[in-house]
């Protein structure tokens, strides 16, 4: 009933979760779990959650954060939280977000779209919500809120090999490049939820280059959004 993802090689976050026994209630609680050496995994707690989750959702989002969601902090339909969160694993910081219009529980699922977008459907409630990030947004000269100017990917090989040298033609500033592994979020559990960010080198003004690991314990085949 806890939520987790895996942000780094060796290192994943557990959110909240039901504590055993029925006269506790879930947990805000946040623990990083580092297996670099998996024969003594550590583990440290890191700063709360402003909500007590269970079967909660975490999404891991393109800068990194994780978009936690949905759950409830007493049993299923009941005291179901409805402020979303965003958490920090750099500052171990959280913020909280607008509300959603409704429950997301037990089934619920969350999913990060190619544009950044986050979906969040399911549960109880046989609807869905479109969450847009705080990075989708900008201010203005007036101060009036805007759609932030983003990069853009013009071009790039959707087949990349381990070890290649990869070039992307890009049009606006790169700051960060991220790969996030394709996967839904569903009961509380992140398939395939993996986080890792690219070395790259500015070519031109509108060209960078980027090599993955070429050892496939740092990074796994498979698919995945760069961002």
């Amino acid at each position: 009933t806890n939520s987790v993802v895996m942000i780094d090689k060796d290192k994943v976050l557990v959110f909240g979760g039901k504590q055993v026994g029925e006269e506790y209630s879930p947990s805000n609680k946040v623990f990083l779990i580092d297996f670099t050496n998996s024969f003594k995994p550590k583990i440290t707690e890191l700063k709360s959650m402003n909500y007590a989750r269970s079967d909660g959702n975490a999404t891991i989002m393109p800068d990194g954060n994780i978009f936690i969601n949905g759950g409830h902090s007493y049993r299923d339909l009941e005291f179901s939280v409805f402020t979303p969160e965003i958490y920090n694993p750099n500052t171990k910081t959280t913020k909280e977000m607008d509300k959603a219009y409704f429950r997301r529980n037990y089934h619920a699922s969350s999913l990060l779209l190619p544009d950044g977008r986050i979906l969040t459907a399911g549960g109880d409630v046989w609807n869905a919500e479109i969450f847009y990030p705080p990075y989708l947004f900008a201010k203005d000269i007036n101060n009036k809120t805007i759609l932030a100017k983003r990069p853009e990917i013009t071009k790039i090989d959707k087949e990349i090999k381990r070890d290649d040298v990869v070039n992307i033609e890009i049009n606006g500033d790169v700051s960060k490049v991220t790969l996030i592994s394709t996967g839904s979020t569903t009961h509380a559990q992140a398939s395939e939820s993996k986080f890792r960010e690219a070395d790259f080198t500015k070519v031109s003004n509108n060209k960078i280059q980027i090599k993955l690991d070429k050892n496939p314990n740092n990074l796994q085949n498979g698919t995945y959004l760069l961002f």
